[in-house]
This record gives structure tokens, sequence and C-alpha cells, in this order.
């Protein structure tokens, strides 16, 4: 096989959200962003997450008794603009094969013919009332290159991404329903758009081209538009608005992708379940703080320490990571914080996961959390905090370690820190510039429960049959 590295023109077509009984509204809608993207010259386009005839269908029963086009006729009618127009589609669509409905993804050619078909395999919530998950995880040939498809919720599971990369993926198109997260009117959040997405393209090195729908599909779940194409260096090539119908167009070169390389014990690891810890009944407030070297500069600690540790006692910081330039220092300073009853962690030393005061905690030195590898084999293993030193400016990947594995990460580097929630919100952040600490109060509970949606687990959901590196 050899990968086609030219230059491509890709679009993301971006559609009104509407209900099944709406689906010829749907397929004009579908109509307008095809030829859109043909007249602006793309050669694929990628189109939302079951854009017919709806993502929401309440249940099979319904979706079978609908007036709506079967899936195979829908297909029929893709496959005839994608010829006419001369287009690679990516298109999402409700598969039924007779014995079960998938939320699938079709890739079809220039000519309309069908290249390869990917069934969702990481279920989200209101899927799992209607649809089987898919079994397969594979990259398929075209004329433009070897192309991945993630639906949606899958860009979370790192594995997905890592098996496409394996696979020869030199791009990865991503039909989505970007649900939308923020609860004040006019306003729009999901942590794809934020930053996941784009530390996916970096970690593995490919472009997305994702294509999400705006407004509601009922009147409880609302869509974030801003579909998107970002580069294999996590740059932004074009967005489309939160609202309104649109084609955005980009050239963007297929990355190589970077595959993940394993031991043979992390191959086993990630093979194998998740530790599985009982959360206790009540809360576990905590507070937690991410040291800079900046700060231990400034404030030096004197015989005792107290300069350094002082603040953080009355702050009611029981578990810090502070960075520091010397395994000397690092080590007295860790000895000294146990006068101020403060568990702090100074020099990433100890492998594997321990108890360090209130929590189970792993430590990674920044070189490793580039890839997901070490922080999912840490969660798996019942780490409620990641600590990691010398962390990278950059906060969207620490932001996604978080996020994927549902746990806290605290942050230290020389200049600037962070403490991220298990939703991948940052909590506090110090910038480059200020010499202070980051603090932040914190519910270990949270890192124990793994359901980022009702019925949605993140590790219950794994498939690590599926998984290749």
């Amino acid at each position: 096989m050899v990968r086609q590295r030219a230059t491509i023109r890709a679009a993301a077509g971006q559609i009104e959200a509407r209900l099944m009984n709406e689906a010829d509204a749907t397929c004009e809608a579908l109509d307008r962003v095809i030829a859109g993207a043909a007249a602006q010259g793309a050669r694929l386009l990628v189109l939302p997450e079951c854009a017919y005839p709806a993502y929401l269908i309440g249940s099979v029963q319904s979706y079978r008794s609908g007036g709506h086009m079967d899936s195979a006729a829908f297909l029929a009618w893709l496959a005839q603009r994608a010829a006419r127009h001369r287009l690679h589609i990516v298109c999402g669509f409700v598969e039924d094969n007779g014995e079960a409905l998938h939320n699938a993804a079709v890739l079809l050619d220039d000519h309309g013919r069908e290249l390869g078909r990917s069934r969702k395999r990481f279920l989200w919530n209101a899927d799992l009332d209607w649809y089987e998950p898919g079994t397969e995880i594979q990259a398929f040939d075209t004329s433009l290159g070897r192309i991945g498809i993630a639906i949606c919720a899958e860009t979370r599971v790192p594995e997905i991404l890592a098996t496409l990369a394996a696979d020869g993926a030199g791009l990865i198109a991503m039909p989505t329903c970007w649900i939308n997260g923020a609860r004040d009117p006019g306003h729009y959040f999901n942590p794809q758009v934020a930053f996941l997405v784009e530390a996916r393209a970096r970690e593995f090195g490919l472009p997305f081209v994702c294509a999400d729908k705006f407004g509601l599909e009922m009147a409880a779940t609302g869509y974030v538009g801003q579909s998107r194409i970002v580069r294999a260096d996590g740059t932004l090539a074009a967005a489309a608005p939160p609202t309104g119908e649109t084609v955005v167009v980009a050239d963007i070169a297929p990355g190589m992708a970077r595959r993940v390389w394993l031991t043979d014990a992390q191959r086993r690891r990630l093979a194998g379940p998740a530790v599985g810890l009982a959360s206790p009944s009540e809360p576990r407030r905590v507070r937690l703080a991410a040291v800079p070297q900046t700060v231990v500069h400034a404030r030096p600690g004197g015989a005792m320490g107290d300069e350094l540790f002082e603040p953080l006692r009355r702050q009611g910081v029981a578990l810090a990571v502070i960075n520091v330039a010397h395994e000397a220092q690092a080590e007295r300073l860790g000895m000294l914080a146990n006068a101020f009853d403060l568990k702090a962690l100074t020099w990433p030393d100890r492998l594997g996961v321990f108890e360090a005061g209130p929590a189970r905690v792993a430590v990674l030195p920044s070189r490793w959390v580039h890839s997901f590898v070490a922080a999912r084999i840490a969660a798996l293993d019942g780490a409620e905090v990641l600590a990691v030193f010398d962390m990278p400016e950059d906060l969207a990947v620490l932001r996604t370690r978080a996020l994927e594995n549902r746990i806290y990460v605290i942050a230290a580097g020389a200049t600037v820190g962070a403490i991220i929630g298990p939703d991948g919100e940052v909590l506090d952040e110090v910038p480059p510039g200020e010499s202070r600490q980051a603090v932040a109060e914190v519910d270990l509970n949270r890192a124990l429960d793994k359901c980022v949606a009702p019925g949605t687990d993140i590790f219950a959901q794994r498939r690590p049959e599926m998984y290749r590196y």
C-alpha cells in the first residue's frame, strides 16, 4: 500500500438538526451542502452523525414505522449525489440491517461506490436505547489516501483512534452531534470543540474533518455547531459558527500517523479490566495544589520550609505537586512538608499507583503525557490523581488525559501550574508571569465515577479485543 500524501481539499457540511418526521427537509439540506462543497472544489465532504433521518429516533419501532427512506434507499440516494458531484462523501446515517439498528457512517467514492462503513463502537447515552455497538475498527483505502472514521464520542476513547492510526489512516473523518453542555442561552460548549479534537490531532499526527449539526433536535437536546477542519498539528484550518447551515472548506495534508508503541507488560495491562474501587457514600473533599518552580525559588523555605508550606497550610491544602530543579532539594522538601500536615510530591521517582495523603496517585513525567498509555494504565489501576511534572504549557493534552480517564490532574512546571477536573475542566491555572500556586477544592469521589452520561461508563464500554496498536 502506498500512502497518498497530496494535499486534499476537504469540506465539513453543517446542517440544522431536525426530527425524523422532517426527513424530506433534511434531504433538501443535504443536497444544498453537497452542492456547496462541490462548488468550492472539495474532493472530500464529511456530513454529520445520523445526518439521515435523525439522531434521536425514539425507539427501533418508531424508526421502522416512520415515513422516511430506509437505510438502503438513503445510501442509493447519497451515492447518486456523490457520483453527480464527483465527491468522496462520509455521512452518518441510521443503519437497519434487519436484525438491529446501528449509528453508522458510510464512505463513498466520487463514483458513488461504497468503500467502507463504520458502526459507532462507543455508544453515548441515548445511543444505548436503540443502537447496537459496532465490532470492528478499520481504515479504508481511497484515491485520496487511507481514511479512518470516528463517530462523535469515539474521540473520547484513545484506543479507537490508536487502532485507526495503526491501520494506516492518514485522515480522520468525524461525523458528529456535539451536544451543547452550556447552561446559559446563547452559549455553546462541548469539550471536543474546546480541546479534545485539537489534542487528538497532535497525539496521533492526523488531521480531522468534523461535521456537526446545529440547533435543537428535541427540546432538551441542542448541538453546538462549530464544524471544523483541524490540521495534523492541532491547529484550526477552518470552522463554522455555532448556528447556521454552512460548508467549511480547507486544504489539508494527510498525516503520517503516530503509532503507539507498547511494552508487552503495557499491552497486557491495557487488555485487562479496571480495578474495582467502591465509592464512599460521603464526599471526600480535599484541597489540591500545583506549585511551579518559580514559587519555590521565591519562597526558599527557610530552615523548616515554613515560607513555602505555611501559605499552603493556611489554604487547607492536603496534597501538593511541587516542581523543583534538583532531586536533593525535592527529597528535603518532601520530608519537611510532613510537619505541615501536607503530602508533597516533589520528584517523579515512583512508579505505579500509591497512596499519597488522601488520594490514590500516579506520578508521570511530562514526556509520558503525550501518549494516552501511561495515564490510561494508571486509571485502570485505580489512580484518582495524576501528578505531572514539567508540564507542557499547552493544556489541551492534560485536559484530554483527565477527560478520557475521568480523573484529576495536578501539573506543575517551571513557571506554570494547573489543576484539572475529571471532565477536563480547568479548576485553577497559573499562567506564565504569575508567581503563585494553583489551588482547588475537589471531591475525590468524582474520580471513581466513570459514567460521563447516563449509562455511559467509559471503562465498562472498553472493547480491548478490538484494539490494535
